[in-house]
C-alpha cells in the first residue's frame, strides 16, 4: 500500500511541479473556457461575452458544457485562481491512473504479476507526457479522461456486481463526461449493446433515467435560450463542415463558409443548415468522403502527431516535448496493438473482459474520425491503450520475445506514420522550423 501511496503522490507531485513552471496562461479555446467559468462563478450565466444578447454568444458553440461549469465550481470555492486548478488537474490525473490500475487487475486478475502490469498501465497514463502537458492548460481533456476511465471502470464493477445502483451511476458518469467531452457519447453503445445482450431490462432503463435525468436541466435552459433541442452544444455543424468538404484535411482549420453562415443565419439555423450540407456532401461524394476519413485514422494512429506544438512551448522545450511525446506514442500504440492480439489466447475470463475493454476502445476512434481529428483527441483512448500495452509488454517477456508480432504491429503504425507524413509535408516542414 505504501508503495501505492508513493506512486501515485508522484504522478500528482509531477504533473502539478509542470504546471507551476510553465504557468501558462489561458489562450485561444483555454481562454474562453475560463471567461465562461468565471462569468457563471460570477452569477452571470453560461456566456463568453457580456457585450451581445445570450441567443448570440458564442460559449453554446464551445466545446462544453462540463468543463465550464468545473471551473465555474473551482472559481465559487477558490477565487479566480489557476493554481487552483492546475491542481485539481494533477488530482484528476492520479485519479485516472489509479482507475486504470483498477482496470487492469481486473482484466488481468489471473496473472501471477498482475500487480506490475497494472502499474505499468497506470504509469502509462501518469506518466504521459501528453497528459501532463494538457494538464498545465485549461482544457477539458483532463476532466474528459478521468470521466471516461470512470465510466469504464464502473461498467466493469457493475459487470461483476450487477445491481441497479451501479447501473444508476454509470448513467450519470456517462451523462458528465459527455457533457465535458462529446464524443465519449459513444461508449453508450456498448453499455446499451451489453444491457440487451444480457436482457438486463431494469438497470437499462435505470441507467438511461439517470443519463437524461442530468442532461435534463441544460436541455431545458437550452430550449428556453435557443428554442431547439442542444444537449450538449451547437459545435457539432462547425466540426462536421470544417473537417468534410473538397480540400479538408481532416483536421480542425478555419473554413470560411462557417463564419458566414453564422453571421449570416444565426448561431442555431446556422449550424442546421452546415450540417444539413455537409450530410448532403457526403452523399454525393462518399468517394471523397472515404479519402478524407482515411486521412483522419492515418492521423489518429500517426507516430508524427507528438502533443508539442503549443504556445508556451518554444526552443528546447519543445524539442524535448517532440522528443517524448513521440517516443510516448510508439509505445502506447505499438503494445496497446500487440496487447489487443494477445489478448485473444487469454484465458476464457480475461478474453472476455478484453473484448468488452476492447469495444469501448474502439468508440474512442470512431466518435472523431468522421469529423476532425487533432492530436488531443485521442488523449480518451489512452488508459485503454495503456492497459492493452502493459499486457502486451507481459505477452512479450512470457513469450520468450516473439518479436515477430511486435514488429510486425511497429511495421504497420510506421507505414501509417509514413504515409501521414506524405500526405502533410508542408505543414510537417513548418512545424521541424518552429523548432
Amino acid at each position: 500500500m505504501r508503495r501505492l501511496v508513493i506512486f501515485f503522490s508522484a504522478i500528482f507531485a509531477v504533473s502539478l511541479a509542470y504546471s507551476l513552471y510553465f504557468h501558462v496562461q489561458p489562450s485561444v479555446d483555454a481562454r474562453a473556457y475560463d471567461r465562461i467559468g468565471w462569468n457563471l462563478a460570477q452569477g452571470l450565466g453560461y456566456r463568453e461575452s457580456l457585450d451581445v444578447p445570450l441567443a448570440q454568444d458564442n460559449a453554446i458553440l464551445r466545446v462544453g458544457p462540463g468543463y465550464e461549469f468545473f471551473l465555474a465550481g473551482t472559481y465559487t470555492i477558490f477565487g479566480h485562481n489557476y493554481a487552483t486548478v492546475w491542481v485539481l488537474h494533477a488530482l484528476l490525473l492520479a485519479a485516472s491512473a489509479l482507475l486504470t490500475y483498477l482496470l487492469a487487475r481486473r482484466l488481468f486478475a489471473f496473472l501471477p504479476s498482475v500487480n506490475t502490469v497494472a502499474l505499468v498501465a497506470a504509469g502509462l497514463v501518469g506518466f504521459s507526457p501528453d497528459l501532463i502537458t494538457i494538464n498545465g492548460l485549461l482544457m477539458a481533456e483532463t476532466l474528459g479522461v478521468f470521466l471516461g476511465v470512470l465510466t469504464v471502470w464502473l461498467f466493469f464493477v457493475y459487470n461483476g456486481r450487477q445491481n441497479w445502483q451501479l447501473a444508476a451511476l454509470i448513467g450519470f458518469s456517462l451523462a458528465a463526461a459527455t457533457m465535458v467531452r462529446t464524443p465519449l457519447s459513444f461508449l453508450f453503445f456498448p453499455l446499451i449493446f451489453f444491457f440487451l445482450y444480457r436482457r438486463r431490462w431494469l438497470h437499462m432503463a435505470v441507467c438511461i433515467t439517470a443519463l437524461t435525468l442530468l442532461f435534463a436541466p441544460w436541455v431545458m435552459r437550452n430550449y428556453n435560450v435557443y428554442h431547439a433541442f442542444v444537449p450538449t452544444n451547437l459545435a457539432y455543424g462547425i466540426d462536421l463542415a470544417a473537417g468534410n468538404h473538397s480540400g479538408a484535411s481532416g483536421e480542425l482549420e478555419p473554413y470560411a463558409r462557417n463564419a458566414r453562415y453564422l453571421e449570416q443565419y444565426g448561431i442555431v439555423e446556422g449550424n442546421r443548415m452546415l450540417t444539413k450540407e455537409t450530410l448532403r456532401f457526403i452523399a454525393i461524394h462518399p468517394l471523397q468522403f472515404l479519402q478524407i476519413t482515411l486521412k483522419r485514422i492515418s492521423i489518429y494512429f500517426s507516430f508524427a502527431r507528438p502533443s508539442a506544438f503549443w504556445f508556451h512551448l518554444s526552443g528546447m522545450s519543445r524539442a524535448l516535448t517532440v522528443l517524448f511525446s513521440g517516443f510516448y506514442s510508439v509505445i502506447l500504440f505499438t503494445f496497446g496493438f500487440l496487447g489487443i492480439y494477445a489478448a485473444r489466447k487469454a484465458p476464457d475470463r480475461t478474453r472476455t473482459y478484453s473484448r468488452m475493454l476492447f469495444s469501448f476502445l474502439l468508440m474512442m476512434p470512431l466518435a472523431v474520425t468522421g469529423i476532425i481529428v487533432e492530436t488531443r483527441y485521442r488523449f480518451l483512448s489512452y488508459p485503454m491503450f495503456a492497459i492493452f500495452a502493459a499486457y502486451g509488454f507481459y505477452w512479450l517477456k512470457e513469450n520468450k520475445y516473439r518479436w515477430t508480432v511486435l514488429l510486425s504491429a511497429f511495421g504497420v503504425l510506421v507505414l501509417n506514420s509514413s504515409f501521414d507524413l506524405w500526405k502533410n509535408i508542408e505543414r510537417a516542414i513548418q512545424r521541424v522550423q518552429s523548432l
